[in-house]
């Protein structure tokens, strides 16, 4: 069973959180890049602070871990944002 109406409606919201405040999330990208791509190192920064707060929030809200139906809808919705979260990496880091 995929993500209820409530689970999107959260999803979307922190994603529209992450993107409307990008240095909370990408802060540490310069000092803590090992020399690989920079973008790639803050998009690994940004899907892990939104898979972070969201499977917190379901776990609280649930007491249990996504299924694997629930996790493949979380998955597909992320990454029908991925330019969205892309470009405001680019911008932000202001690269081009």
């Amino acid at each position: 069973m995929p993500l209820d109406v409530i689970q999107e409606k959260n999803l979307t919201e922190i994603i529209d959180y992450a993107l409307e405040y990008p240095s909370m999330v990408l802060a540490a990208s310069k000092s803590n890049n090992t020399g690989g791509s920079l973008i790639d190192f803050s998009y690994g920064l940004y899907i892990g602070y939104i898979s972070g707060v969201f499977f917190d929030k379901f776990l609280l809200q649930n007491s249990r871990f996504l299924n694997d139906d629930e996790l493949g809808d979380f998955y597909s919705k992320l990454a029908n944002r991925n330019s969205e979260i892309m470009l405001k990496i680019k911008t932000h880091l202001k690269l081009k």
